[in-house]
């Protein structure tokens, strides 16, 4: 099965829209086989960091939906969700099939975990012919840590999968989804990094199972470690050959220079400042930059600034001219020509929006 992305950025049906994606980079196909999911080659510490900073700027938030008990023979449809859908194979196996796929099922096992990065619609079942029936149609249940349990009728072995989700709270997140794969799988066997995700996976599955205080906020701490470290995975393994955020992103230097503009938006940063950052001469800096990311450094600071701001106008107890501040900007007048200017409207207008929004949830 191959799965496809173009890397677009769809606007948020929950906030106003936002213009454009703080990652940059420029537009194109990739098409990912699921074979080709490979352990990626030797990652060294400033790039783990450099990763960790950044998807720590873009607000990760995850969910345990549910737990599956599918017991042969089945087919479970799913129509999909707005959001990211994972599963993880904890016991048995199954096939999986994205919605409009013509190749072959992909067979998952356990600990192999499944990654929808657009939350298409799916079928998961025991024959890669089975008929489905959509998942509201089995019975569900609630485990002693209050997940929901849906289970099928069969009498076969039953396979065991975790089902969950996944979003940011910072619209840049999305835009690193859009240069994903639709469809990714970390199998159980691909390094050193998957028995950690299998043995957590077994831990969830346990502890949905117990009713022990303060059994809930560790389920949701287990899932928040589970995600992190898949997208982390997925990112490692996702192809980035040919430029575009990915390969500036694993780019020793201008990676360390974008988790540089990511961790400190209220910087007076420049080319220089950050060429000396990284120790690259101005002129080396600018053109690596621009040819990996597809935008000159201080484009892409603007870009990321008012990503940042338009989050912090959702906090009410901040001035105007705080919040300038805050994304780097002297004056409360320069800040916001310059949020209109890429947000389309001022930023008074755009907090009023969030609030009528807000209003109407």
């Amino acid at each position: 099965m191959t799965a496809h992305v173009w890397p677009t950025v769809g606007r948020s049906s929950e906030k106003p829209a936002r213009s454009s994606s703080g990652l940059g980079g420029r537009a194109g196909p990739v098409m990912l086989a699921e074979t080709a999911m490979q352990q990626p080659a030797h990652v060294d510490d400033d790039f783990e960091r450099i990763l960790s900073d950044i998807l720590q700027s873009v607000r990760l938030c995850s969910a345990l939906l549910s737990r599956a008990c599918l017991r042969p023979p089945y087919g479970v449809h799913t129509r999909g969700a707005p959001r990211p859908i994972f599963h993880g194979v904890v016991h048995g196996t199954l096939c999986f099939r994205r919605d409009g796929d013509d190749g072959e099922a992909l067979q998952l096992g356990p600990g192999d975990v499944v990654v929808l990065t657009r939350g298409d619609g799916h079928t998961l079942s025991d024959a890669p012919d089975r008929v489905a029936v959509p998942i509201g149609t089995l019975a569900r249940s609630r485990t002693r840590s209050h997940v929901e349990q849906v289970e099928t009728a069969g009498t076969g072995d039953a396979a065991h999968v975790l089902c969950g989700t996944f979003s940011f709270a910072h619209k840049a997140g999305e835009a690193m989804l859009a240069l994903l794969p639709r469809v990714m799988v970390v199998r159980s066997d691909q390094g050193t990094l998957v028995p950690w995700l299998s043995e957590t996976l077994a831990m969830l599955d346990r502890e949905l199972d117990r009713e022990t205080p303060g059994g809930d906020a560790m389920v949701t701490r287990l899932v928040d470690l589970l995600v992190a470290h898949l997208l982390r995975r997925c990112v490692l393994s996702a192809p980035g050959q040919g430029g575009g955020w990915l390969s500036a992103l694993r780019d020793p230097k201008i990676g360390r220079a974008l988790a540089a503009i990511h961790r400190n938006p209220h910087h007076d940063w420049t080319a220089s400042s950050l060429a000396g950052v990284v120790g690259m001469s101005r002129s080396a800096f600018f053109a690596r930059f621009t040819d990996l990311v597809g935008e000159p450094p201080a484009q892409y600071l603007t870009r990321w600034r008012m990503q940042v701001a338009a989050d912090l106008l959702e906090d009410d107890g901040l001035s105007l001219g705080q919040l300038a501040e805050r994304v780097g900007y002297g004056s409360e007048d320069a800040f916001s020509k310059v949020f209109k200017r890429h947000m389309g409207c001022s930023p008074a207008q755009y907090r009023r929006q969030l609030r009528a929004e807000a209003a109407r949830m």
